[in-house]
Parts: C-alpha cells; sequence; structure tokens
C-alpha cells in the first residue's frame, strides 16, 4: 500500500498532537501522584519533630525530678551541675515547642489556652536554679525547693500531656484538609485535562479542515485527480530533480476528442461519468511515481520523471489504444470516444514547466489539426541535432526548433 507524502504529513501532524496530549496527561498524572503521597507524608512529618519534643521534654521532667529527690536527700554542691544541665534542657524544650507552634497554623489554636502555663514555666525555671544554690547553704530552703519541684513538674506533665493531645488532633484536622486538597485538586487537573484535550481535538479539527481546504485547492472534485496548481507545484520540484541528476522527463497533454458531442447529446451527467471512466482508464497505466491532473474540461497533463521520449511514446500509445477500446455502456450502448495527445521530452531538465507545457500544447494541437486519435511529439532544440526521425512541423511557417514525430495517424471521426 503507497502512501502519499501528504497522506504522511497529516498523519505525523495527527500524532504530534496525539503524543503532547499523552505527554501533558502524564506529567498531570505524575503531579498528582507526587503531591498526594507528599501530602500524606507531610502530615505525619509536621508533627513528628514536635512529638519527639514533647515525648523528650516528659523522659528529662522525670529525670529532673530524680536528680532533685537525690539532692533533697544531699544537699551538696556536686548535684548543681545536674540540676542545671536537665533546667538548661527544660528551657530548650520549651522554646523549641513554643517555636514548633508558631509554625502550625492549624496546632497554634489548639494549644492558644497553654500561653500562661508556659510563662509560669519559664519563670519557674531560674527560681529553682537559684533556690538549689541557696539550699546548699541553708537547709531552710529545701522545702520552697521541693513545692516548687512539684508545681513544676504537674505544670510540666500538665503541659506535654495538653501539646500531644493538641498534636495528635492538629494532626488528625491536617490530614482532613489534605483529603479535601486532594478530592479538591483531582477534580481540578482532570478539568485541565479535559480543556487540553478538548483544546487539542479543536486544533486537530481545524487541522483536518486546513488539510480538507488545502486537498480541494489541489485536487479536481470531480474525477479525484490534481489539479494545475499542484501539477505546477511537482513539475517545478521534478524538473530540478532531473536537471541536478541529468534526468529525462516527459510531459504528456491529453484531450478527449469530440467530448462536448457527448455532452451535448447524453447530457452533463453522462459526459462526468465519461471523465471519471477515462480518468481510471489512463491512472492504471500510470506509474507510482508520475502525477495525473485534469487541467481542463476533458483535457488532462501527464507528468513522467525518469521518463526518455521513447518510453513516453510507449506510454502515450497505449493511452490512446485504451481508451480508444474502452467501452462507454454505462451512457449508451456501443459509445466509444478517442483522445488526442500531445508530447515532450527534456533531456536533463534544462526547461521550465511553461516552456514543457507549450511544447506539448503545440503537439495536442498538431495532433488536432492532423485528424485526432493520434499521438505528436514537439521536442526542445537539443533534440534535433543528429536527429533523423523527426521533420519540422508546419511548412508555412517554419520554426526550425521544433521537432514532430507522428507516431499514429487515423481518419478523423
Amino acid at each position: 500500500m503507497n502512501i502519499s507524502l501528504e497522506d504522511k504529513d497529516h498523519f505525523f501532524s495527527r500524532w504530534r498532537l496525539v503524543t503532547g496530549f499523552a505527554v501533558m496527561a502524564g506529567i498531570a498524572a505524575i503531579v498528582i501522584g507526587v503531591y498526594v503521597n507528599h501530602a500524606r507524608q507531610q502530615v505525619g512529618t509536621d508533627y513528628t519533630a514536635m512529638v519527639g519534643d514533647v515525648v523528650r521534654a516528659q523522659q528529662q521532667n522525670s529525670q529532673l525530678d530524680q536528680v532533685l529527690d537525690v539532692f533533697m536527700a544531699n544537699p551538696v554542691s556536686v548535684h548543681l551541675p545536674e540540676i542545671n544541665h536537665f533546667l538548661w534542657l527544660a528551657e530548650r524544650n520549651l522554646e523549641g515547642i513554643q517555636n514548633s507552634i508558631s509554625h502550625h497554623p492549624l496546632l497554634e489554636p489548639h494549644v492558644s489556652y497553654l500561653s500562661d502555663d508556659f510563662k509560669l514555666l519559664e519563670s519557674q525555671l531560674p527560681k529553682l536554679e537559684r533556690l538549689a544554690l541557696q539550699s546548699i547553704h541553708d537547709p531552710s530552703f529545701l522545702e520552697p525547693l521541693q513545692q516548687l519541684g512539684m508545681e513544676m513538674e504537674v505544670n510540666m506533665a500538665w503541659i506535654y500531656s495538653e501539646l500531644n493531645n493538641a498534636v495528635h488532633a492538629a494532626a488528625g484536622e491536617q490530614y482532613r484538609v489534605t483529603q479535601q486538597l486532594t478530592r479538591a485538586v483531582i477534580p481540578l487537573i482532570l478539568f485541565v485535562l479535559l480543556m487540553t484535550a478538548s483544546l487539542f481535538a479543536a486544533v486537530i479539527n481545524l487541522q483536518q479542515q486546513r488539510n480538507k481546504m488545502h486537498k480541494l485547492m489541489l485536487t479536481d472534485e470531480l474525477t479525484g485527480l490534481k489539479n494545475r496548481r499542484y501539477l505546477v507545484s511537482i513539475a517545478t520540484t521534478q524538473l530540478a530533480n532531473a536537471q541536478r541528476q541529468h534526468h529525462p522527463l516527459s510531459l504528456m497533454i491529453l484531450d478527449l476528442d469530440y467530448f462536448k458531442h457527448v455532452n451535448d447529446t447524453y447530457g452533463h451527467p453522462a459526459g462526468d461519468e465519461v471523465l471519471r471512466l477515462i480518468t481510471g482508464c489512463i491512472e492504471s497505466l500510470c506509474r507510482q511515481s508520475d502525477t495525473l491532473a485534469r487541467i481542463g474540461g476533458e483535457e488532462f497533463c501527464l507528468l513522467m520523471p525518469n521518463t526518455s521520449l521513447e518510453e513516453a511514446k510507449c506510454v502515450a500509445m497505449r493511452i490512446r489504444q485504451e481508451v480508444a477500446s474502452l467501452e462507454l455502456d454505462c451512457v449508451t450502448a456501443g459509445l466509444h470516444i478517442t483522445v488526442s495527445i500531445g508530447l515532450t521530452t527534456t533531456a536533463s531538465g534544462q526547461q521550465t514547466f511553461e516552456q514543457l507545457y507549450s511544447l506539448a500544447d503545440q503537439a495536442l494541437y498538431q495532433a488536432k489539426e492532423t485528424g485526432r486519435n493520434r499521438v505528436d511529439v514537439v521536442l526542445p532544440p537539443v533534440h534535433m541535432e543528429g536527429s533523423d526521425n523527426f521533420h519540422t512541423s508546419n511548412a508555412e511557417k517554419p520554426k526550425p526548433y521544433f521537432a514532430t514525430s507522428v507516431l499514429k495517424n487515423v481518419k478523423e471521426t
């Protein structure tokens, strides 16, 4: 199955659009997956550090209580560094926890009522340190020290317990918010994908319409053949290739004989059907590399790249014979039609399309004037030198740079 360059162009254009949409859909899916995964991880990660601080603070509070018990039993200075160390740790934990709270909007409303407890605890820490130092020199301070230690222990236990509950409540709330955001983001991204798909569909539709318009501009609607506009374009390319590669190129113009009689006698619908049948007949004799175009009412043009004069003559003769023998019973029984053909060949693409077309048109004129149902050839000047097979056309108005070869002459019908 042969696919034209135009069809390949359309296929790859559609493929690029579909690939673009698939890439966008894939990126959107990855974004959704990364977002959902990150959001779920964030629910746990946001509060993990704070929960760790609370747990460590509770453990250190218990250790501070044990150190104070030892100090109460034996109030000597050797225990002061250990007490000061745990007080310093407690102060750091409080600062870290309060800093974490300020960075968690969902948590702050749950623990705002603890602000007074935090302030109280912050004021008790240095007081405990002073009482411990005074107790070494004056045992009367041991009782206030013990009482303050118990108050701090209760206060810390209360704060850390409330913080623990608040963290879990905030984590649950954040999880719900994240789930809601996820449910909102997914439809949003799906909507964007839908709009993108609609946009791609619109672009594809516009491109298809453009391709159809482009095809209509280059195609004959009745026969499905290429038109003159396309022929001129492809001929320019083929002539450039012929000149570059030094290959011959042939051009023939075909005109149906007495076609007006068919239209006048059987009507234009019958004439249209005859044109379609003739088109199919000629196309069956063309190669894939040839370009057959309808350039007028009953006039066709066949461009044959890499085709010598002798090869083109054979093709022209076969076309003339096949058309003459074609039965047009669909119009009326026994109806036949003939074709006149003008042919020219350039040896290496030195002529322009307009020059070749003019030569083929002159050959067609000769075929019409000398009996129809025949093939005439008019060649560029280069073919005259050393050639004995052609003779000058139109003896009354000689044109020595044209040569013609009459391949078949039949009685005009």
